[in-house]
């Protein structure tokens, strides 16, 4: 993994993983291939497996055509709220940016690792102590698609936070102070 080989360059041997979306699932990889490089890890808004290869496929088959561009509007309905939508603007325009400013090739290129990553079989061998954050009204990677993560993983602990699959953004505060929380737990350490 690229996490292991950052990890080894920078000589850190262990650390705690924080991964949301794609990083919740690097993280779920790290957990089960790599659990002696990982202290605690936080898996956030995200899932074992994501969708049905169709709708990736066809996902892919637009950005391939129209660009990144002609998805960003649905993407953002997924992950944030109506109401964060429509009272935080600055927030949502940053992150419209910088999907802008995805390559389209990039894009399809994660799309395609989404698609063919199925961790489901796996997940109970993670042994790291894990806090594991669902969005309530995530429509990307649903809430029981993480407590399906949770039930999974002896001892994780289960949360979810009134936001949708951003909820790192959405609500930032609350979300820091669950994962902040977690780590500093001396019962888990």
């Amino acid at each position: 993994s690229d996490v292991v080989a950052l990890m080894d360059y920078l000589k850190i041997p262990r650390a705690h993983f924080c991964g949301l979306s794609m990083g919740g699932m690097t993280g779920i990889w790290l957990g089960v291939n790599a659990p002696e490089r990982i202290d605690h890890l936080v898996l956030c808004n995200t899932s074992a497996a994501i969708g049905v290869p169709e709708m990736w496929n066809t996902r892919i088959k637009k950005v391939q055509q129209e660009g990144v561009a002609s998805i960003i509007e649905d993407v953002l309905g997924r992950w944030f709220t109506a109401d964060f939508l429509a009272h935080a603007p600055a927030q949502v325009d940053r992150v419209r940016t910088m999907l802008i400013n995805t390559s389209a090739q990039g894009y399809v290129a994660n799309c395609a690792a989404v698609r063919d990553m199925d961790q489901r079989a796996v997940l109970s061998r993670i042994v790291a102590p894990t806090l594991v954050i669902a969005g309530k009204h995530d429509k990307s990677t649903p809430p029981e698609h993480v407590e399906l993560i949770a039930r999974a993983i002896q001892g994780a602990r289960y949360v979810e936070l009134n936001a949708a699959h951003l909820s790192n953004w959405e609500v930032a505060q609350a979300f820091t102070q669950q994962v902040v929380d977690f780590l500093l737990d001396k019962n888990q350490i």
